[in-house]
């Protein structure tokens, strides 16, 4: 009698995987957006609006901002990013939580790197994920925790087994990954937003005369060249002082003092001419002061004519003020 041995298994590695959470999805999510808004903050400032690995229809930023497509350096950081990720399944996000993309097709065992091609694929995918965002919120009722990217282009996020001390070139990875965050969390988080006006030159108007029994005495015009700035505060406690948006403009301030008997609700007119473009700014009489801006001055003298419920009061032409 003869019996055949049964033949060992053979190891590989498309074993039944265990599929990421939707936390630990969330969270290496963000720490990519650090990185590439760290990467954003170095290229570019504050001017722009870091790319992100995981699209949305609400990511223009504020007013100020320009799109990250409008750098060619923030477009590689992104293809940099999303190569890597096809290459080795992992971003370093996803390397410090212990996460990879991997190849899950429909009729054969999950496993492998998804490639380049699927990679940015994936990425364009994530704009059905983006609708109302509820495909980013699928993997917390889905079987094997896909998104609705995941489904369409083959893919699925699994633990991976954390590295064995002995495998020198698995930690120098993972190392760099934690360096590559942590620097992300420093530059790339923003936590708030600080600004202000700095007075520069000004020009004093020169007032006509002044009706004597007006109701209201103009006793000043002032034009002023001022300059608008802001800076985003990033975790790192000095880059505040290294990254400020600056703006020049030029602002109208008027001074004056109720004489005589004004209604409640009377109101100061400022009319402004200035590179053949007029402008008229209201105030109450109540508050006494007020600054206007001054639009399209170019670099010819400003006229100012002043009035109160149609009654002229003052006129005057500032000169620019002198450019700091």
């Amino acid at each position: 009698m003869t019996t055949t041995p049964l033949a060992l298994p053979v190891a590989s590695d498309v074993a039944t995987p265990s599929f990421a959470s939707w936390g630990r999805r969330v969270v290496a999510a963000l720490l990519d957006g650090a990185v590439l808004g760290a990467v954003a903050w170095f290229a570019v400032g504050d001017g722009v609006v870091g790319p992100s690995l995981q699209p949305t229809f609400d990511s223009a930023g504020p007013e100020a901002t320009a799109p990250w497509t409008s750098s060619g350096v923030l477009v590689g950081a992104w293809l940099a990013m999303l190569v890597l990720q096809g290459l080795t399944g992992q971003t370093p996000g996803r390397r410090v939580l212990d996460i990879a993309v991997v190849r899950a097709p429909v009729d054969g065992p999950v496993g492998g790197r998804p490639g380049v091609l699927r990679s940015v694929v994936r990425w364009f995918a994530h704009l059905l994920d983006a609708i109302l965002l509820l495909g980013y919120l699928r993997p917390l009722w889905h079987a094997e925790r896909r998104t609705f990217a995941d489904s369409v282009v083959g893919t699925a996020v699994v633990r991976c087994p954390p590295s064995r001390p002995r495998d020198g070139k698995a930690l120098a990875v993972t190392l760099a990954a934690w360096v590559v965050v942590l620097v992300g969390l420093a530059f790339g988080v923003r936590i708030g937003e600080s600004g202000g006006v700095d007075r520069g030159a000004q020009s004093v108007c020169r007032l006509d005369a002044q009706v004597a029994d007006a109701p209201v005495h103009v006793r000043a015009v002032v034009l002023v060249r001022e300059t608008e700035w802001d800076r985003d505060i990033r975790l790192w406690p000095w880059v505040d002082e290294t990254r400020t948006t600056e703006r020049q403009r030029l602002s109208l301030e008027v001074s004056w003092d109720a004489t005589g008997d004004v209604g409640p609700e009377a109101q100061l007119l400022a009319r402004t001419t200035a590179g053949g473009s007029t402008v008229d700014n209201e105030v109450s009489v109540d508050a006494g002061w007020a600054s206007f801006p001054v639009e399209r001055a170019g670099a010819g003298p400003v006229d100012v004519d002043v009035s109160v419920d149609g009654r002229p009061l003052t006129s005057c032409t500032a000169r620019l003020p002198a450019a700091g």
